[in-house]
């Protein structure tokens, strides 16, 4: 994806045609990868409170057959890692920012670790094509800055995008408030400057 910025207090993005050079978020994988010591110690851990020595020795005098059930799911885990990291896909899109969004969510739901990146990626690839969409907009008038009336003229011109109609009432109601403000102090400047006219300067 090409970099954009958002400047601060404009409301405006500009695009930069250079590539952006950072590197996808690592994929994480649906399975965690674990040694056979390690799926060992999980287990005795589900069954009771053991420390770290205690579970050393233990697993040093696990029988050879028992060990190797052990070695074997490790490789099976690890099989299945690598098969996730080939198919589940990579994004800029950074995790924390989607757990923050999902945080006002009041039902507050539980997502696998695969879903979040196919979540992850649905909102990237959404960002993608509103982007492109309003930079053939704008090209028409030879700009490169996209403008907030950009984005509100797309869309209620597209059918697609409607369900972000909120945001085109809410930016009505926010230019509605901006024009009543400015007629206010319009009106309070005028009703002073006659006031100074009558008294004076006073």
């Amino acid at each position: 994806m090409k970099k954009q910025i958002l400047e601060s207090g404009q409301k405006v993005i500009t695009i930069d045609d250079t590539i952006n050079s950072k590197q996808p978020t690592p994929v994480q994988p649906v399975v965690q990868q674990l040694s056979a010591y390690q799926l060992f110690m999980k287990d005795k851990k589900d069954e009771g409170k053991y420390s770290l020595q205690v579970l050393s020795q233990m697993w040093k005098d696990l029988p050879k057959d028992y060990k190797e059930q052990y070695q074997e799911r490790a490789r099976q885990l690890k099989e299945q890692v690598q098969q996730n990291q080939l198919t589940t896909p990579q994004t800029f899109f950074p995790l924390s920012r989607l757990k923050t969004i999902l945080k006002e969510d009041e039902q507050k739901p539980q997502f696998k670790p695969e879903a979040y990146q196919y979540m992850l990626k649905a909102i990237e690839e959404f960002g993608e094509l509103l982007l492109n969409k309003v930079k053939d907009q704008i090209k028409q008038d030879q700009r490169k800055t996209i403008k907030e009336d950009d984005l509100i003229n797309l869309i209620k011109e597209n059918q697609e995008l409607q369900f972000l109609s909120c945001l085109a009432i809410h930016h009505q109601k926010k230019k509605t408030s901006q024009t009543q403000n400015q007629q206010g102090k319009s009106k309070t400047s005028g009703a002073l400057d006659k006031f100074l006219e009558n008294n004076n300067g006073i």
